[in-house]
């Protein structure tokens, strides 16, 4: 009898020997071949909360299929049918007509926990049942099932736990990937206002909350300066601080001084952004709309990636106030010559030191003393503001571009090599390029701006800032010799310059 149980066992577990991808796909499986194996009418299972001795109604197993069903029923007063089910693990059915046992399933889950700013991982037990039905009054359930039925329970929670376990590392994984390509985003993205935008929205797209909104404060945090939302739509709106409502700013302001790593209020979870002391802004988000039950899982992870996304903001509000104290020139509003000199030795040396890639992009306007002598120095000055607004609009938040003199501007590309400086040349390229001079200074001919760009990386062409201005001005040399309005990198153009 033991041979039979032992192997009737074994091709049990062998049907349940898989991966599955959730707990719904596995109960798929086990409940139709436990059906089989005791000759059942239905089987039900049941999630149990122990602490409101409640039985949650999951799935139900008939012949013919399986389905999702959804129940509470009320075990609090039945305290010996509980206190058997724990103790032996399996009970027979009290309020049935016909024979029923319960059988109990205890199986483990990896989860996270929030403890103030730390996260920390746990392992909690999760508890179900099985009943087990054959409406036949004759075919009672013996001895010998009830053990049978019990070694097979404790099959299923085995692989309840290894379903549990792949599926938490499954979903950890496609979340650290999303938070990686967000990090990304906005590591390559433009300027800070662009850079939110995209990240808001891959948030929105990864987590898939109805909205997600991010509030941005003064630099000494004392007043709510902008709101950024994205809702499912995937669109996104800017709304002016000015017009938060009273109450909004009061809990705002709460939650900052009340110091909590977050807070649930209406259902919207608000997490404070904050860098040390410095008040950032808020990142809140919701599922008001579908009702659907934000996972814990994805609020941990969030909340641990609203840190790089305070320091980030943090980082691009000194940076914009550092320029406001530099020296910038007048008309294009870029650095001056000095200034960036300063800058490009910095990340020469960075670059020396922790063996990085960067590159400059050295550029003039075509045919400008043209535009001067044509129209007038008037739009040579607008020409120069023109180019100059693309070029601060279209570089990331590391760029670095100058104006080194006349219509001549530099653009330092750190940790960027060849082929990606061409990425930005030519955005730069294609965004100038649709730059036309107003008709009412052209007789109404269409007019439009081009530049030329020639491109050197280091550490390939150059150790040095003269070496790498040399090789870049080299390359605009062959652009600029009958290949107007185009770029190109040193390396790639070499053998065709003149010795």
């Amino acid at each position: 009898m033991f041979d039979k149980e032992a192997f009737t066992l074994f091709k049990f577990g062998k049907k349940l020997n898989q991966s599955f991808q959730n707990r719904r796909e596995l109960l798929d499986c086990a409940l139709p071949a436990l059906r089989d194996l005791f000759k059942l009418d239905r089987v039900y299972f049941f999630d149990w909360q122990l602490d409101r001795a409640l039985l949650s109604l999951k799935m139900m197993c008939k012949k013919e299929y399986c389905m999702d069903m959804q129940e509470d029923i009320s075990v609090l007063n039945e305290p010996e049918f509980l206190k058997k089910l724990l103790q032996d693990g399996i009970a027979d059915s009290t309020d049935l007509n016909y024979p029923a046992v319960y059988v109990l399933l205890k199986w483990k889950r990896p989860a996270m926990a929030l403890d103030g700013e730390d996260v920390h991982n746990v392992i909690k037990e999760s508890v179900g049942v099985l009943r087990l039905e054959r409406f036949r009054k004759n075919r009672v359930f013996n001895e010998a099932d009830k053990r049978m039925i019990k070694a097979v329970a404790e099959e299923i929670s085995h692989n309840l736990t290894n379903t549990e376990v792949d599926q938490a590392k499954n979903q950890r994984l496609n979340i650290a990937t999303a938070l990686n390509d967000l990090a990304t985003i906005f590591a390559s993205s433009l300027r800070l206002s662009d850079g939110l935008e995209l990240i808001l929205q891959g948030v929105q797209k990864y987590f898939r909350f109805d909205r997600v909104r991010l509030y941005q404060t003064t630099y000494d945090g004392s007043k709510i300066k902008t709101i950024l939302g994205v809702d499912i739509s995937g669109e996104v709106t800017r709304q002016s601080g000015e017009d938060l409502p009273e109450d909004e700013r009061t809990l705002l302001r709460d939650i900052f001084e009340s110091g909590a790593a977050y807070r649930t209020i209406h259902n919207v979870v608000y997490i404070p952004l904050k860098v040390q002391r410095n008040k950032v802004g808020f990142l809140t988000f919701d599922n008001l709309l579908s009702r659907r039950r934000i996972n814990y899982l994805d609020f941990v992870s969030l909340k641990q990636f609203s840190n790089q996304i305070a320091l980030a903001i943090d980082n691009a509000v000194l940076f914009e106030r550092v320029q406001e104290l530099s020296n910038y020139d007048e008309l294009t509003k870029l650095p001056v010559r000095r200034f960036f000199n300063e800058k490009f030795a910095e990340e020469i040396y960075r670059s020396k030191r922790f063996d990085l890639v960067m590159s400059v992009i050295l550029l003039d306007i075509d045919l400008f003393k043209q535009i001067n002598d044509t129209y007038g120095h008037q739009i040579g000055d607008w020409a120069l503001k023109e180019v100059s607004r693309v070029i601060r609009t279209s570089l990331r938040q590391t760029d670095f571009p100058c104006r080194y003199g006349g219509d001549e501007m530099v653009i330092m590309l750190p940790r960027t090599n060849g082929e990606e400086a061409k990425i930005i040349a030519k955005r730069l390229k294609d965004r100038i390029g649709a730059i036309a001079i107003p008709d009412r200074y052209t007789d109404g001919e269409r007019v439009t701006l081009s530049i030329s760009q020639g491109i050197s990386v280091f550490p390939q062409d150059g150790q040095t800032a003269a070496e790498l201005f040399e090789k870049a001005d080299k390359a605009l040399y062959w652009v600029k010799d009958g290949r107007r309005g185009t770029f190109a990198v040193y390396r790639e153009v070499a053998d065709q310059l003149p010795q």
